[in-house]
């Protein structure tokens, strides 16, 4: 034998050798697996014991440094780490996990990978591994999937990762940093009543729902956790080129039963099913779940936040070697981004999509890569895998989008775009605008809803504000440019009829049901020429099963009854201000216009008590004129 192969047996040897021997239970000695019917992974932070054959974690024990009973406390008595698929297959629905028939161990003196292979492709027609790792000395265990096309006819509309924690520790929770608190208990919804969908209304009379928990949006790095008296479990999540929707989705975060939910795809807020074609694959993550000490709730998220900004130096993580996910050869692209002859004074979001996606908000398939431009304009996107793209523009206050094509990335360059001078969509000189371009709705007013025990939520997330619409508006907003505030004076949403809400709901707040349709007004005055053409530009941060018409000085100049992708998002009954946004431009004669003007907005059709839960939100409103 060789010196050279001598050393590298010598090597190997010494790998195996510290990263391969058995476990003793929770000895928090060293980086180790025991395998068997329950793995044991464990390091000197962390030990976790999962069910080979589920790949479910059934219990996590942090070698704390502070609090010497955690030690010894099974973080998930009671619950686990589990996945779950909700999958359509030849057209039947099927709620389905993993059923592993293989499991991979893949070792070295810095982390252990484990791979569990579903062996189950009749019922789930996929082939899909689940990865957990575990890195020697961290407080960090890490989750990613890899899921490949083995035919067709499956569809997907959930997947996800959660963990169901034990209540004794977890006593508190915080989505952002302002929605936090202490989580309501398991006793107080079990006795309170159920509204909605995961929506309760408890013993004090406040109304509590998952879905005021929602992420604002997916951004690109985000944290939330559920945390105890000096104990924090934090999901970590960087770069997140995996999400569908790309970064406006928003997601479910955390809820009560000590849940904590990575969502790789769902449906919610209008979202398309994945639909694997030949050749498909995809890597969804990895995430980190990360356990740290604090004397309170907030130090233990600041940290978290610190632990977030570490592991997007990291990324792409090193430790998964699946040629999907490309970690050793990806390139970046970087520029500057001018919009109408300088940066943009709000955010820019830069997109970096496969050619063929025409609208990030309905991709599903492939990966998308984001980043937001600096105050000066400048912008870098890592981590992009070699291939031809699409870079798409969306920024606050700029209507329309910037497309750029042939964007080539090759593997370990960096391909600059140099200075992109972004001219905004305009046709003409503006007469007016009502609201931000930013595809949300939160800037305008919300009727108000019911208390609920989540702080800091901005009304909008409070549930019934659909409710008390009729008392707010009774007679529909009427907005008169120069004068009304749209903060006070416009709505955020506009239903079909007068009295939106489910028939039981209008009951509960004493309200009869009017089927009448609403007409929302803007009225403004105008002294220009009539000879040209005016431009009304109309901005929906939302959509459910609803259209629009509307008509200037009495003349009709918009009709739209039905908008392009899902018939509903329902934003407004999962109480956030955004869900798929849509646009709408319409041109007509200037002649129309007059010195004192009404423009109407209707429902585009007869109206029924069926349109209760019918509703637009709107993003924003522009009038032009062109001479």
């Amino acid at each position: 034998m060789s010196i050279k192969c001598l050393i590298a047996s010598l090597v190997l040897l010494l790998i195996h050798g510290s990263a391969g021997q058995k476990c003793n239970a929770r000895s928090f000695q060293r980086l180790c697996v025991t395998d068997g019917s329950n793995v044991v992974l464990e390091n000197e932070k962390l030990s976790l014991t999962i069910n080979k054959a589920k790949a479910q974690i059934s219990a996590l024990y942090y070698n704390s440094p502070s609090d010497s009973s955690i030690k010894s406390t099974n973080l998930l008595r009671g619950g686990s780490g589990y996945y779950i698929a909700v999958i359509s297959v030849d057209g039947k629905s099927v709620n389905t996990g993993p059923d592993v028939g293989e499991m991979k161990i893949r070792q070295n003196a810095e982390y252990i990978d484990l791979a569990f292979i579903n062996k189950n492709t009749s019922n789930w027609p996929i082939h899909f591994e689940l990865h957990l790792v575990l890195e020697k000395d961290s407080p960090i265990f890490y989750y990613y999937t890899i899921h490949k096309y083995l035919r067709d006819g499956y569809t997907a509309s959930q997947l996800r990762w959660a963990i169901r924690a034990n209540a004794d520790p977890f006593k508190y929770y915080s989505v952002d940093g302002k929605r936090a608190g202490r989580m309501p208990t398991q006793q107080a919804i079990n006795s309170a009543e159920t509204l909605q969908d995961w929506t309760y209304k408890l013993s004090d009379g406040s109304v509590y729902s998952k879905y005021q928990q929602i992420s604002n949006n997916e951004y690109l790095h985000t944290v939330f956790g559920i945390y105890g008296d000096r104990i924090g479990l934090s999901v970590l999540q960087t770069h997140k080129e995996w999400v569908s929707g790309g970064p406006f989705k928003q997601s479910l975060t955390t809820h009560t039963g000590q849940m904590l939910l990575f969502c790789e795809h769902t449906g919610h807020y209008g979202t398309p099913d994945v639909v694997p074609t030949k050749g498909w694959s995809k890597v969804y993550g990895p995430i980190g779940f990360y356990l740290n000490d604090g004397k309170s709730l907030s130090q233990m998220y600041l940290d978290a936040q610190r632990q977030l900004k570490e592991e997007g130096k990291k990324w792409p993580y090193k430790f998964v070697t699946a040629p999907e996910y490309n970690a050793q050869g990806r390139g970046s692209v970087s520029g500057t981004l001018n919009v109408n002859g300088s940066p943009n004074k709000q955010w820019a979001y830069l997109i970096l999509t496969e050619p063929h996606v025409d609208d990030p908000q309905f991709e599903t398939a492939t990966y998308m890569y984001s980043t937001v431009a600096a105050t000066n304009g400048r912008f870098s996107i890592p981590a992009v895998r070699p291939g031809n793209y699409k870079l798409q523009v969306i920024a606050k206050g700029v209507v329309g989008r910037y497309i750029q094509t042939n964007v080539n990335v090759e593997s370990n360059k960096n391909t600059n775009l140099g200075t992109i001078n972004w001219q905004e969509e305009r046709h003409g000189k503006q007469l007016w605008q009502i609201g931000v371009p930013d595809r949300d709705s939160g800037e305008f007013k919300s009727p108000p809803g019911y208390p609920s025990p989540i702080p800091n939520l901005e009304e909008y997330r409070k549930f019934g504000t659909w409710l008390s619409y009729s008392k707010t508006f009774p007679n529909d907003p009427d907005f008169t440019v120069g004068s009304s505030d749209p903060a006070k004076d416009w709505g955020y949403f506009m239903p079909m009829i007068k009295t939106p809400g489910f028939p039981a709901q209008l009951k509960m707040v004493n309200i009869t049901q009017n089927t009448q349709p609403t007409n929302w007004k803007v009225r403004f005055d105008y002294s220009g020429s009539t000879g040209g053409t005016a431009t009304l530009t109309l901005g929906f941060a939302a959509n459910v099963k609803a259209g629009i018409r509307a008509v200037i000085n009495g003349k009709e100049i918009l009709k739209v009854t039905g908008f392009d992708g899902p018939k509903a998002d329902s934003a407004l009954f999962r109480q956030a201000a955004h869900g798929i946004f849509r646009q709408q431009t319409v041109t007509f004669s200037a002649s129309l216009l007059k010195a004192k003007n009404i423009l109407e907005f209707t429902p585009p059709g007869p109206v029924s008590a069926n349109h209760f839960d019918k509703m637009v939100m709107w993003d924003f409103l522009r009038m032009e004129v062109s001479n």
